[in-house]
């Protein structure tokens, strides 16, 4: 007989692990009868997946040209006092009410710093408190002094060269908006109330790269013409030249620029059996569209590396690339800056030439803006089926016609991007 009984056997289940279903993007959107995208759908679509970078303190100077991340509220008037804005003489207004009458206003001049007695004026400079009585100032070459008479031929009004409490900003109102771009003359106002950092998000660091593949000896025309582009926009631009070799080289490269990139932005060859779309669909996530737009119709979004860098792809034709450039990237680049807004602003212009759209699609054409009148004309350029470098470099404007397929008449009107790169 058994003292003590067998410990029972732990009978192991096997529970089947559902695997983790593949990272994908999310679902694009729809397509017309011809698998293209609608411009504005893609461009939507491209702008939620990325996110503005995060804002920090930054020094005014740092800040410049960037857009504001919070309200900032004058705590005290500005000024806190009522300030002298010229050097001269401080003066009360209803004394020179006939000084440009025969004879003029004569004003005796006070040195107890005070104005409340008729007829008199005290010497002032600039940024000093406005003496008391004083309403008005008037400059020295609007007046004679001998001794102490001070001779006046113009009359002046209450508030003449003063700077009265708070006309600069009241306590307690935004002296900026969230959303609002910093330049120099915001940046001397924020100076005046003693602020010298605001929140701000970093420009983009962004890596511009041309991929030649079948010819290294091309001429590498696409990494100049977008680096420039994005410099104006206000990123910061690191500019890689052709880069070509194997899949391994080119992996590596790409990968090498993403310490350093919140997006990179890459021309080549787009199409799926491509070595620049080979290498970078191993890399990560990739979309490869065709989009409803001429020229520059097929664009490629990915996102690689362990921090899901996003990665552009522009054709390898500098018209395509650079219309591609401002359909897509820029208003990608205007999104992480954090700006308000970040669509091209559209201008209508007077047509110098007839254009023809085709229906379905959003057709652009180069042109240049002349001034005729008071109107701005916008005469078109080059061959719209095979757009030169050259007349990208003539145009200070893109035309935009709409997937309507208008035909524009010489003297109608049309939208128009401006260009200022």
């Amino acid at each position: 007989m058994r003292l003590f009984k067998r410990r029972s056997e732990a009978i192991e289940v096997s529970v089947p692990v559902e695997p983790e279903p593949a990272a994908t993007l999310p679902d694009p959107p729809g397509t017309d009868a011809r698998g293209r995208r609608s411009v504005a759908d893609e461009r939507d679509y491209l702008l939620s997946l990325i996110t503005p970078l995060p804002a920090f303190g930054m020094y005014l100077l740092d800040a410049w040209g960037t857009a504001v991340c919070e309200d900032i509220i004058a705590d005290h008037n500005l000024p806190d006092d009522d300030l002298v804005a010229v050097a001269g003489f401080a003066v009360r207004a209803d004394d020179l009410s006939g000084a440009d009458e025969p004879g003029g206003a004569k004003l005796r001049l006070r040195d107890d710093d005070k104005v409340f007695k008729v007829g008199s004026a005290v010497p002032v400079h600039a940024g000093q408190p406005l003496p008391a009585g004083a309403d008005a100032v008037i400059a020295e070459s609007d007046a004679e002094l001998n001794g102490t008479t001070l001779s006046v031929t113009r009359p002046v009004k209450s508030g003449d060269h003063v700077r009265w409490t708070g006309s600069e900003a009241r306590a307690g109102v935004p002296i900026m908006r969230s959303g609002q771009r910093l330049d120099a003359r915001s940046s001397a106002l924020l100076a005046l109330a003693g602020i010298d950092r605001v929140l701000a998000r970093p420009r983009p660091r962004v890596v511009v790269l041309s991929v030649a593949a079948d010819d290294p000896q091309r001429a590498d025309v696409e990494s100049p013409l977008l680096a420039a582009a994005i410099k104006a926009d206000g990123a910061q631009v690191w500019r890689v030249g052709n880069a070509n070799g194997t899949d391994r080289e080119l992996q590596d490269l790409i990968s090498d620029q993403l310490i350093r990139a919140d997006i990179v932005v890459v021309s080549g060859e787009l199409s799926e059996s491509t070595q620049l779309c080979r290498v970078v669909a191993s890399m990560g996530l990739m979309d490869l569209a065709d989009v409803a737009l001429e020229p520059g119709g097929r664009i490629g979004f990915a996102v690689v590396g362990e921090d899901e860098i996003p990665l552009v792809l522009l054709p390898d034709e500098p018209v395509a690339s650079y219309i591609g450039y401002q359909f897509f990237v820029r208003p990608l680049i205007r999104k992480l800056m954090g700006a308000p807004v970040v669509t091209q602003a559209t201008v209508n212009c007077l047509t110098g030439g007839e254009l023809h759209g085709r229906e379905g699609v959003v057709t652009v054409r180069l042109g240049a803006v002349r001034e005729q009148q008071g109107e701005n004309v916008v005469v078109p350029l080059g061959n719209p089926e095979h757009p030169r470098l050259s007349d990208l470099v003539s145009a200070d404007a893109l035309v935009v016609l709409d997937e309507k397929g208008p035909t524009v008449s010489l003297g109608e009107r049309v939208g128009c991007w401006l260009l200022d790169d």
